[in-house]
């Protein structure tokens, strides 16, 4: 997907965009000020098909470079690992 300038500024509006990243899961993908990195929230459909958090970056370690899929999908990888304890601090 490529960034349009409209949706950047939409996302700037509201702060965040969902991206979805398997069955069942999205991300909350927030981009910093100048957007120019990505952070997140990982959210995952419970049982109940009531969406959970199961995390969120520190901050904005995704390149916005990648676009909002391949960020979206980096911020669940970061959340799933920091959820496993296998990050490197």
């Amino acid at each position: 997907m490529v960034l349009t300038t409209k949706h950047i500024e939409s996302i700037g509006e509201v702060g965040w965009t969902r991206v979805d990243t398997a069955p069942g899961e999205w991300v909350a993908l927030v981009p910093n000020e100048d957007a120019s990195a990505f952070g997140g929230t990982l959210w995952k459909q419970g049982d109940d098909g009531t969406d959970y958090s199961e995390g969120c970056t520190a901050g904005h370690p995704v390149s916005a470079a990648l676009g909002f899929e391949e960020a979206a999908r980096a911020v669940a990888v970061i959340v799933k690992e920091e959820n496993r304890g296998t990050t490197k601090d």
